[in-house]
């Protein structure tokens, strides 16, 4: 009998979620999940081998030592580790899955461009990545296995760290709660929130729903880059100037010039699309890896189409953007690309209630490109 598509569900309001525990405090929600049973453990161990698809190995225990080992993996490795205290981590699975994919339309609560990917991590009995804290809202879900969930107190990058030269473990973690997930038990962390997860057994893979925490820094490197690209080369003119009386400074009025002229290259169209393209690309292209429409099939048989695990919408106006490039839209367009940008799954009374002529040729070009799949 067929099992269904990926899901979740909050215990309480969305709004209630937003106002107690959002960036504010952990919250552990069992059974909120299910429709996990894929991907298994041979799957993700060959998608880690892959090209393209970042994977790492963390092997350790307690005090340690521990040990990290990067991707590309080769397959000779899954004979080398051993029978316990490891762990295989593969990012952005959901980019190369879709079916994992459709886990993401739960998070509808949130904008849909505060979603970065879905890293699945699998480990034998007692494997772990260490105590540790992660910088962005990450949501722990449970597929199989049991891991022991330790939660720690909030720490920053002055928390003091273990001395390893790739991974960033705490020294020390003071205990406040723990908890055992079984399949389907999701754990939510804000930012900061010290926590260390450890298998009970050697069939445990847990789904880490992470989300986007723009780094201001990188954000203006964006916009500084695509308003350099738009910009005109002009360069500082002085065809008023009159004699200095001191020629080893630099006056007022130059200086003032000379800021004024950089900071004019900052046009706001230019910084629009630099924040558009941005939050719209994938953290991966994994359009090259295709959609098991038969699965998904099998699950729902109601979903005529889904949007490729890689592929990311934002609106804007009269345009989207998609996978970090801007496509105009006609009146026509709008309600279907308002649709796609808003699920990942859509039935065929979805699709007919939005469809026109342009529409549909829109539609055509885009399952053509990889970015959507008929079922």
């Amino acid at each position: 009998m067929p099992t269904s598509l990926p899901h979740f569900q909050l215990p309480l309001s969305a709004a209630d979620f937003l106002r107690q525990y959002w960036q504010k405090a952990p919250l552990f929600m069992p059974g909120a999940a299910g429709g996990l049973d894929s991907p298994d453990a041979d799957t993700l161990a060959g998608l880690a081998l892959e090209d393209g698809v970042e994977a790492r190995i963390i092997q350790g225990a307690g005090n340690g030592p521990w040990t990290l080992t990067q991707g590309p993996l080769e397959e000779n490795i899954f004979s080398e580790v051993g029978e316990e205290n490891w762990t295989l981590l593969v990012q952005s699975v959901d980019h190369f899955l879709t079916e994992s994919s459709l886990l993401l339309d739960s998070f509808n609560f949130l904008p849909g461009w505060r979603l970065e990917d879905i890293m699945m991590s699998y480990a034998t009995k007692g494997g772990s990545v260490g105590p540790h804290f992660d910088r962005y809202d990450v949501f722990l879900v449970q597929a199989s296995g049991t891991r022991r969930w330790q939660i720690g107190d909030l720490c920053d990058d002055h928390s003091p760290r273990q001395p390893h030269p790739d991974l960033k473990l705490l020294a020390e973690m003071n205990v406040q709660k723990e908890f055992i997930a079984q399949p389907g038990d999701v754990l939510y962390l804000p930012p900061g929130v010290a926590h260390h997860g450890v298998a009970e057994d050697s069939d445990c893979i847990t789904w880490s729903v992470g989300f986007r925490a723009p780094d201001y820094q990188i954000l203006m490197a964006e916009i500084a880059g695509e308003c350099l690209a738009e910009a005109d080369s002009m360069l500082f003119s002085d065809p008023q100037r009159t004699p200095t009386n001191n020629p080893a400074i630099l006056s007022d009025a130059d200086r003032q010039q000379l800021i004024r002229g950089a900071l004019d290259l900052l046009n706001p169209e230019a910084i629009e699309k630099a924040v558009y393209r941005w939050l719209s690309t994938p953290r991966q292209d994994g359009l090259e890896f295709a959609v098991d429409d038969h699965h998904i099939r099998i699950r729902d048989p109601e979903i005529a189409l889904v949007r490729h695990g890689s592929t990311r919408l934002l609106m804007q106006g009269n345009r989207v953007w998609l996978n970090g490039e801007a496509h105009a839209l006609t009146e026509q367009q709008r309600p279907l690309v308002q649709l796609l940008a808003s699920q990942r799954r859509y039935t065929h009374n979805e699709l007919e209630a939005v469809m026109s002529e342009t529409a549909q040729e829109l539609l055509h070009e885009w399952i053509e490109q990889g970015f959507f799949a008929p079922l």
